[in-house]
């Protein structure tokens, strides 16, 4: 959750560094909103994606050891029973907590989306 940020703008900066030529080329000639957003778009930022997944991977791996270093032994954090939960077995709940973690991040930023655009439709 804390990495979202440093995603949304690697992502953004390489949106507005997007020919918007090429996505009107696309549209003109038929393509449909996936078909430009998965031949066109996406691949067009593909290094904006990868830096910001991998900036994110490496940010939240320094907070499971921040976490593991500075906490005590009776402390469990949830980067802390997630890390657990991955060295000692592959536990399905662990892979559901990170889900509903992600999903509750995209929610949140998709409602704070939805109520910029309104307000600047103003």
């Amino acid at each position: 959750v804390m990495t979202v940020p440093f995603a949304t703008v690697l992502i953004l900066v390489s949106l507005s560094q997007l020919d918007r030529r090429i996505d009107l080329a696309a549209r003109g000639l038929g393509a449909s909103v996936w078909e430009r957003a998965t031949r066109v778009i996406m691949p067009n930022i593909r290094f904006g994606i990868v830096t910001a997944a991998l900036l994110s991977f490496v940010l939240s791996w320094e907070e499971i050891g921040v976490t593991l270093f500075i906490t005590s032994v009776n402390a469990i954090t949830l980067p802390r029973l997630m890390w657990m939960g991955l060295r000692d077995n592959i536990d399905p709940a662990i892979a559901a907590l990170s889900g509903i973690l992600i999903i509750i991040t995209v929610l949140v930023l998709a409602v704070r989306s939805l109520v910029t655009r309104q307000r600047g439709a103003r």
